[in-house]
């Protein structure tokens, strides 16, 4: 399957609820999903009443098992750095869900894909929701526009503010504080700075790394994804104000994939 350029484009209120959008939009019954994923995502799917069966990934971020040719399969581009899996998989699965939510500025790729304003852009914009949903299948249903808001400061605690209500919120259309601001945003200049940032921490950190970065020259990464077990670089990164959220909780300690949990260090870009 090649890119496909031509898939409606629908602002919703957050990238979980384009998943949501898409389960109903396909009549979906059962997708299978990576352990190794935001919580979030999980009890999202949850609420369609759907079946969900889960799959390992290995070091590369790539699923460590074959699926059927019918089935739904959503597979997360990983921090922005995996648009080569993602390439590799849509050419095995027509039924292929693209969770770009790491990845803002990637092209649509599979049946679906949908990346997330807020993630990219809150800390230096204030967006505080949206997403966009690209999608070839439109459900016919009146959906209510999501609430205007009042820019608030970035900080640890109105950012878990903000995620627990988005976590109440049904499918809803992008709200028109997010559009407004988002027409006063240089993207051009955004991407060279995430860019920049990107290859500053890889030039300091690449040795240490023990997973093998190699972007592809389209790719703009979330953040500066740091797989060691030396903890006192978390220690050094937040005293220079960065704030470090692992990726994620939940992961049983006998699971490969627990190694991302208790020693991957996302390194913000903003």
């Amino acid at each position: 399957m090649s890119l496909n350029y031509f898939m409606k484009k629908i602002g919703l209120n957050t990238a979980r609820n384009c998943l949501r959008y898409i389960i109903r939009a396909y009549k979906i019954s059962e997708i299978f999903m990576p352990y190794y994923i935001c919580p979030t995502v999980k009890s999202t799917v949850r609420k369609e009443n759907i079946n969900i069966k889960f799959y390992h990934i290995d070091k590369n971020f790539m699923p460590v098992c074959d699926f059927n040719e019918n089935d739904f399969i959503l597979y997360p581009n990983y921090f922005g750095i995996c648009s080569k899996n993602v390439e590799f998989l849509e050419k095995k699965y027509k039924n292929l869900i693209i969770d770009n939510a790491h990845s803002f500025y990637s092209r649509p790729h599979g049946l679906a894909s949908f990346n997330s304003l807020r993630k990219f852009l809150q800390p230096n914009y204030g967006i505080k929701n949206g997403a966009y949903l690209y999608i070839n299948k439109i459900l016919n249903t009146n959906f209510e526009t999501a609430d205007n808001y009042k820019l608030t400061e970035y900080n640890f605690e109105n950012i878990v503010k903000n995620e627990n209500q988005l976590d109440e919120e049904d499918i809803k259309l992008i709200s028109e504080t997010t559009e407004t601001l988002l027409n006063k945003i240089d993207f051009n200049k955004e991407k060279f700075s995430r860019l920049s940032n990107f290859y500053k921490y890889h030039e300091i950190y690449s040795k240490q790394n023990e997973l093998q970065i190699n972007l592809k020259e389209d790719e703009t990464p979330f953040v500066y994804p740091l797989l060691t077990k030396d903890d006192s670089t978390v220690y050094e990164l937040e005293k220079q104000g960065l704030m470090i959220f692992r990726y994620w909780n939940g992961i049983p300690k006998h699971f490969a994939e627990y190694e991302f949990c208790k020693h991957l260090i996302p390194i913000p870009l903003y």
